[in-house]
């Protein structure tokens, strides 16, 4: 972190009101309590908050700072998730609940779904677009919508205020990423810019809600211990992609557990056992380098995500991916 860092804390709401706080801080312009516009002297852009409907609010942060920055969301006083969707290409820090997520580079988990109550940070990159949007989704609002498919246990964790809540970071799914893709062509100042906006994030709800449709139950409350313990590992992986397969009993003993418990609640926090999670990852980078103009070989990637062999590297990535390296690799020019 930088010295000269400005640190801004703040939380979150359904209402608006919580919009004139952020702008006052920034010493930002506030437009008709949904528009804020940065001041010159600290970036370029803002950010537009509106109430979609009753207990459904959305924000989108589209923005270039100057300057280094820390935004501290604080714990709401009211109650309702967070989904967040970033769509960056360089590296931006999103620190929740202790535990450090590097959105960029390494990590494709451009999606996070957490409580009003959990506390984290955003660290932006310094003169790099930050482009993300946020639903603000109260918990009756979506108790209603999952229906009453699913198990009671399920929905008793989901929507318990006094226990651990549902968590996860995952990947922005296709369909959304498109939609968010559309949107981030339009322009605030565009006058219908407020209706695309809206009928943008329904849709996202209703892929967000397909998708906590189909999380295996979860029986287990998770303490904020271990939840932090699978996050530290998780992020650990991230680090690390370069390098093999630390293995399960290391990571265990970094969460703090048995092998057996680590297994158990990876895969229920991170949907994907620590294995596959780590080789999905590495795919998922050597994706991004093989597109990145700056290897002369598939061969060079292939090391560079510690694939000694290029013929098992291929045949992992068309796994993965249902193609081979070959047909996206773009060669280094230089």
């Amino acid at each position: 972190m930088y010295e000269n860092t400005l640190h801004i804390r703040h939380s979150y709401a359904l209402s608006p009101d919580w919009h004139q706080v952020l702008a006052d801080a920034l010493g930002a312009k506030l437009i008709n309590d949904q528009q804020l516009v940065l001041p010159e002297n600290i970036g370029k852009g803002g950010s537009f908050f509106l109430e979609v409907m009753p207990g459904f609010s959305l924000l989108l942060l589209d923005v270039t700072f100057h300057i280094p920055i820390s935004f501290t969301q604080q714990a709401s006083k009211d109650h309702f998730y967070l989904a967040y969707y970033d769509l960056n290409d360089e590296i931006n820090s999103h620190t929740v609940a202790g535990t450090a997520h590097q959105i960029g580079y390494q990590s494709k988990l451009g999606m996070g779904f957490t409580d009003s109550r959990i506390e984290s940070i955003l660290t932006p990159t310094v003169n790099e677009r930050y482009y993300s949007l946020r639903l603000f989704i109260s918990k009756q609002l979506l108790m209603s919508l999952m229906g009453n498919n699913k198990p009671q246990e399920v929905i008793e964790t989901l929507f318990d205020d006094t226990q651990n809540t549902l968590f996860f970071y995952s990947h922005i799914d296709s369909s959304t990423r498109l939609l968010l893709r559309k949107l981030k062509e339009r322009s605030f100042d565009e006058p219908s810019f407020e209706l695309f906006a809206k009928g943008t994030a329904l849709k996202i709800l209703t892929y967000l809600v397909r998708r906590i449709r189909n999380i295996e139950p979860i029986i287990e409350k998770l303490s904020p211990a271990d939840t932090a313990g699978i996050l530290r590992t998780s992020q650990y992986l991230l680090d690390n992609l370069l390098l093999d397969f630390p293995g399960v009993a290391m990571l265990a003993t970094m969460a703090g557990m048995s092998e057996s418990k680590f297994r158990k609640l990876f895969s229920k926090l991170m949907k994907s056992s620590p294995n596959s999670f780590f080789l999905q990852e590495k795919l998922l980078l050597a994706q991004n380098l093989l597109q990145s103009g700056n290897f002369n070989s598939i061969r060079d990637v292939a090391l560079e995500v510690g694939y000694s062999k290029p013929g098992y590297f291929a045949e992992a990535y068309k796994k993965a991916f249902g193609t081979l390296p070959q047909d996206i690799f773009i060669k280094s020019i230089i």
